[in-house]
C-alpha cells in the first residue's frame, strides 16, 4: 500500500517554524497513531537509524490502514541527559499537533513515544491532554518518579529491549561505591508501578530480546525485527 503524505509548516508561540505531516493510506483510515520519536530524531526527513525505524514504523502502520500523525522536534545536544525544558516543548508541540488534525481523528487513537518522546507523552497525559486515547506505547521509557496521568488510558504498553542497559553513577558525597547498570528485568517492572492515574489504567510490560533502547538489533544472536511486535501493541489490524 502506498503512503500518501500532507505537511503543514506551523510556529511555536514564540516564532520558532516546524512542520507537521500526516501519513495515511488511499482509502478511509481506520484508526490514529500519533507518533513521538526519540530525543536523537528533530527532523521529518532525518536519515539516522532511528529516523529509518520510524519510517518503516510509519509505512507498516499505514499499510495497516492507519493515519499516523508526526512533527519535527527541536535539535539537542545528544551528549547530555534530556532537561525539564526537552519534555515540555516536546509535550507542547505533540498537543498542538492532536488539536492541529483533531477534524481528520478516525477510529482509535493510539499515542507511540520511544525513549525522550515517551518522557514528552507522559508529560502531556499528566497535563489532561488528550482527554482519552485508547493505549499508550512506551519504548525505551524509564520512569523514576511517580507519574500522575488525568488522561482516561486504559491501556499502557511499556517496551524495552533486552540490552537497554540503565546506568547510574553514585552519590558524589560517596565516591567509594561503582557505578550501577540496570537491565531492564529489574527496572521494567519498577517504570510500570511509577505510572498511576485518576482511571488507574492498565500496564503492561514487553521485553524484547536481542535488542537495544530505541529497538535496534545489538548483542550476539539473530537480530530482531520489533515491527511485527509494534504494530501489534499498537492495537491497528487490517
Amino acid at each position: 500500500m502506498s503512503v500518501h503524505r500532507h505537511i503543514q509548516w506551523r510556529r511555536d508561540p514564540d516564532g520558532t517554524a516546524y512542520r507537521a505531516r500526516r501519513s495515511f493510506p488511499a482509502g478511509p483510515p481506520n484508526a490514529t497513531v500519533l507518533l513521538a520519536g526519540p530525543g536523537s530524531v528533530s527532523h521529518l526527513d532525518g536519515e539516522g537509524r532511528d529516523d529509518q525505524l520510524l519510517d518503516r514504523l510509519t509505512a507498516r502502520l499505514v499499510a495497516s490502514g492507519a493515519q499516523v500523525l508526526q512533527c519535527d522536534m527541536p535539535a539537542r545536544d545528544r551528549d547530555c541527559p534530556a532537561s525539564a525544558d526537552d519534555e515540555r516543548i516536546r509535550a507542547e508541540r505533540l498537543g498542538r499537533l492532536l488539536d492541529g488534525y483533531r477534524h481528520v481523528m478516525t477510529g482509535s487513537l493510539s499515542l507511540v513515544g520511544f525513549s525522550l518522546g515517551g518522557q514528552a507523552l507522559l508529560r502531556l497525559l499528566e497535563s489532561g491532554a488528550p482527554p482519552r486515547a485508547d493505549r499508550v506505547v512506551l519504548i525505551g521509557t524509564v520512569v523514576e518518579s511517580d507519574a500522575f496521568l488525568t488522561s482516561r488510558i486504559p491501556l499502557i504498553e511499556m517496551v524495552y529491549g533486552g540490552f537497554d542497559l540503565v546506568g547510574y553513577l553514585a552519590d558524589e558525597s560517596d565516591d567509594k561505591l561503582p557505578p550501577a547498570v540496570f537491565e531492564p528485568a529489574m527496572y521494567a517492572d519498577w517504570s510500570a508501578r511509577h505510572l498511576i492515574g485518576t482511571h488507574s489504567p492498565a500496564v503492561r510490560v514487553h521485553v524484547l530480546e536481542g535488542l537495544g533502547h530505541t529497538l535496534h538489533p545489538c548483542g550476539p544472536g539473530p537480530a530482531r525485527d520489533p515491527l511485527p511486535a509494534l504494530t501489534s501493541l499498537v492495537g491497528v489490524t487490517t
